[in-house]
């Protein structure tokens, strides 16, 4: 990574532009949130960062912050980025690429002409540092036609309940009073029917005489009859029972069954080989000659699975095969711990 993209990207953190002498400014641009339609994906918003070759005044940022960072003086400092500018055309010279960090990546064409392909990772971004994007597919219209079924099934449900918990009954006072005077009545009658009755049954047994005959008359118990004993049974002697001859056995009752032959086992099918269902997005919308060229600079640094991946609309430089959502998040942490270049870089199911 080139010296002077560890000062461009701590000023642009502070400033909208940051002008390098005798190269060219560095101006960011804010975009708002996207869509992605075909893949359903939402994108935070970023600031995307665009270098123009014909800003050539110096706005004072560059110098002022390497006098700070060196300790130097203003032509001390003059001559460093004199010396850091002359170092990167070299660079661009000898390779056709140079690698300016989380800003982006600068190549020369044999022409001479410099061109610059942004990072869309976002990393001079720190207000929106943490967002990522996320998948909301749009509803269909039997689900969206299912769901207002489904809401208006409800809100009748609701009104129903709403409707047979109110019930009102009219009764009129006549009815009423009526309706309390027969009550009345039937608790008075209960109250006052059993003590009437026994003070009648008391008053008519104290006047009716009673019969001297019936007194006098003693009733003497009848003398017991002998019980009569039941002659014993007579028990009848049990015949012996013959035992029955053993049934003879035959020599194909007594033969064992052959044993049965066993079933070959049956054959394994061929293992397959798994299909990678996520990897990790660097960049995204890029063009195809960028992509390629940001592919071999992470092959450089040793990702030998970084690959240009193209899902018919745009261009994304990805990394990895994984198989299940997790182990694709924890590579994505230890890249963002790795490098702040990779801060942004996000989980794409494919």
């Amino acid at each position: 990574m080139n010296e002077l993209s560890r000062y461009i990207e701590r000023l642009l953190l502070a400033h909208d532009c940051v002008v390098v002498p005798q190269f060219g400014g560095f101006v960011t641009m804010a975009t708002h949130a996207t869509r992605e339609e075909t893949e359903g994906l939402f994108f935070p918003p970023i600031r995307v960062v665009r270098f123009n070759p014909d800003l050539m005044e110096d706005d004072g940022w560059l110098l002022a912050d390497v006098r700070e960072q060196r300790r130097c003086s203003e032509s001390e400092a003059k001559r460093h980025i004199q010396h850091m500018v002359l170092n990167l055309r070299q660079q661009l010279l000898a390779d056709g690429q140079a690698d300016f960090g989380s800003i982006g990546l600068f190549t020369q064409d044999e022409d001479g002409r410099v061109s610059f392909s942004p990072c869309q990772a976002g990393v001079i971004t720190p207000a929106y540092f943490g967002l990522d994007a996320f998948a909301m597919p749009k509803l269909t219209a039997a689900q969206r036609s299912g769901k207002n079924r489904a809401a208006q099934q409800q809100a009748l449900e609701e009104k129903q309940e709403g409707n047979s918990t109110h019930i009102t009954i009219r009764i009129s006072r006549r009815g009423l009073k009526n309706a309390l005077a027969a009550a009345a009545i039937i608790v008075l009658c209960a109250l006052f029917s059993s003590p009437v009755d026994d003070a009648s049954q008391s008053n008519q047994a104290t006047l009716l005489p009673s019969s001297p005959t019936v007194e006098a008359t003693q009733t003497k118990p009848a003398a017991p009859t002998p019980a009569v004993k039941p002659a014993p049974a007579a028990t009848a002697e049990k015949a012996p029972v013959a035992e029955a001859a053993p049934a003879a056995t035959t020599p194909a009752a007594t033969a064992e069954p052959a044993p049965a032959a066993k079933p070959a086992p049956a054959a394994k099918p061929a293992a397959q080989a798994p299909t990678a269902k996520y990897c990790i997005v660097l960049a995204s919308d890029v063009s195809l000659k960028n992509a390629n060229n940001y592919v071999k600079v992470l092959q450089d640094r040793g990702f030998a699975d970084a690959r240009v991946y193209n899902n018919g609309k745009m261009n994304r430089v990805v990394l990895g095969n994984f198989q299940t959502e997790n182990e694709a998040y924890n590579m994505n942490a230890k890249l963002h711990r790795t490098s702040s270049e990779y801060a942004s870089t996000w989980v794409l199911a494919l």
